[in-house]
């Protein structure tokens, strides 16, 4: 089984005048490390074209990967073109997709065919194939890992930006 059979990369978009500054996310929002995200400084100068994420989708940095940059949405909003949107096939499983892209294996996979060199960014044809394990329970696997996730994110000693599950570390 591929990433694909079990999701599949957003492409409904949005214009940035639609969004607030809570609902807009950057490669820049995105903390390394899989930290989850913290809040945009401003929104793009002049109205433009976005990707429209839901809450449940994972939004990943595409510039360079090796960074892993990655968050489960727990809004609706708009984020730029250098950050991927996945949603989950079956919506339930959200979580479950989420701690699939979480492994360190994800972010070699996707390091190993980057397109260019000095800022490089994923292929999304190529993320696409990441192997996945068919696996019964994804919906409890999906919950048991965002527990945790959640978990980390509340022990995190850093103020001011928000953890993995969206709420303001302190």
């Amino acid at each position: 089984m591929k990433l694909n059979d079990i999701a599949y990369f957003v492409d409904d978009k949005i214009s940035s005048d639609e969004i607030s500054l809570n609902e807009y996310i950057t490669t820049d929002c995105l903390l390394q490390n899989k930290k989850g995200r913290s809040f945009a400084t401003n929104l793009p100068p002049q109205p433009c074209s976005l990707t429209k994420f839901k809450r449940g989708d994972v939004l990943i940095g595409n510039i360079r990967p090796y960074l892993k940059k990655i968050w489960l949405a727990d809004i609706d909003g708009g984020c730029s073109l250098d950050v991927l949107a996945l949603r989950a096939k079956n919506k339930d499983e959200s979580a479950y997709l989420y701690s699939v892209l979480m492994q360190d294996g994800f972010f070699d996979f996707v390091m190993k065919a980057p397109k260019g060199s000095k800022m490089p960014r994923g292929d999304k044809n190529h993320i696409l194939t990441f192997p996945c394990f068919s696996v019964n329970h994804k919906i409890e696997i999906g919950k048991f890992i965002k527990s945790l996730d959640d978990k980390i994110a509340l022990n995190r000693p850093h103020k001011c930006k928000t953890g993995r599950n969206g709420k303001t570390a302190l």
